[in-house]
């Protein structure tokens, strides 16, 4: 059984994104010599963008120099076609593209996210005792999984710092550099040209609320995972509190101290569109929810027009897919998982 599976949910099109990458790229010509975000910033963005082609290929370049090898990674996509040439290419580690399991979100336009789908679809296909949930668009140092298999060995998940919201503007080439604090332990950095957004968490090392499992990098093993039943797929729709949802769930049932790492993930600046055509942390706090099961309840009729009226009354009209919710099925992640029926594997490398 490997030891870690990497999770890495997309939907993206390389089309759609290149263009801001060969912007980011151009401006890799002119920094060669200035330590911007952080001291390795520069060499590594150098290093795991320089001749790409494709979005992905930042991170496989990152996996393919890791210290520690007993990895697969689990890409759950959307539109696996626009990936399939990309992972056909020998990364030196196990890789597996799953076309994302259907969702009801899907035939109702592309502003509708279903992120908590497209984690559970990766998931299903995993094989690792511990996941590590991984945006796209990110890149990182060579001991990054290192760190994250040291902290699970002693009984801890790790959530890593991390350097976010990254781009460059040819035209703000100011020759300094300005931080920003934007929010509790949050700062916007910037600096001829680069901007980015600094989430450093606590020191390294720091024990931090377990609930604090922050999406675009953390892990949990695949036991709790399924325990809990997963991503609760009420949450697609539109993208609010789905991490902070998964880390309350497992900080009821789970043992492990989270931890901050000492290494950084970097993630390029393009945020999917978040239709938020509804508050669901408020729904729930409406509602009283508390469940410890994801995907495994619905609500009342009076549940629904309770939150009806609020979101009317203090954020305006509802966007008339908001209850669709309604029609997503129940899902039992240990049995998926053990049968793997969910998700067509597109392409499987040797």
């Amino acid at each position: 059984m490997t030891l870690i599976s990497i999770i890495l949910p997309t939907n993206r099109l390389n089309s759609n994104l290149f263009p801001k990458i060969k912007n980011i790229q151009s401006g890799l010509k002119n920094s060669k010599d200035i330590n911007i975000l952080t001291n390795e910033f520069i060499d590594l963005i150098s290093y795991r963008l320089f001749g790409i082609n494709h979005y992905l290929e930042m991170t496989l370049n990152s996996l393919g120099c890791q210290t520690f090898k007993d990895f697969e990674l689990v890409i759950s996509h959307r539109y696996p076609e626009d990936a399939l040439d990309i992972v056909k290419k020998d990364w030196g580690f196990p890789i597996r593209l799953v076309r994302e399991k259907p969702s009801i979100w899907h035939n109702l336009g592309s502003k509708y996210g279903t992120l908590c789908n497209n984690i559970n679809t990766a998931v299903i296909h995993s094989s690792g005792k511990l996941l590590w949930r991984l945006d796209d668009l990110t890149f990182f140092n060579n001991k990054t999984l290192e760190e994250l298999v040291n902290l699970w060995k002693k009984e801890s998940y790790a959530t890593s710092k991390g350097i976010r919201c990254i781009d460059y503007d040819t035209s703000k080439r100011d020759d300094q550099m300005s931080c920003e604090r934007i929010g509790n332990n949050k700062f916007r950095i910037t600096g001829y040209g680069w901007r980015g957004e600094d989430k450093p968490l606590a020191k390294a090392g720091t024990v931090i609320d377990k609930q604090m499992c922050w999406g675009f990098s953390s892990t949990v093993s695949i036991d709790e995972f399924l325990k809990i039943n997963g991503h609760d797929e009420l949450y697609d729709g539109c993208v609010c509190g789905t991490d902070m949802d998964l880390g309350y769930r497992l900080s009821m049932i789970s043992p492990y101290n989270r931890v901050v790492t000492e290494n950084y993930i970097y993630e390029i600046n393009d945020v999917p569109y978040k239709y938020m055509m509804r508050d669901d942390i408020m729904m729930r706090q409406l509602w009283r929810v508390n469940n410890l099961m994801g995907n495994s309840w619905k609500p009342s009729p009076f549940q629904l027009k309770k939150y009806e009226i609020w979101h009317k009354k203090t954020q305006g009209e509802l966007d008339p897919n908001w209850n669709k919710f309604m029609d997503v099925p129940y899902i039992d992640m240990k049995k998926e998982y053990e049968l793997k029926r969910l998700g067509e594997v597109i392409y499987e490398s040797k």
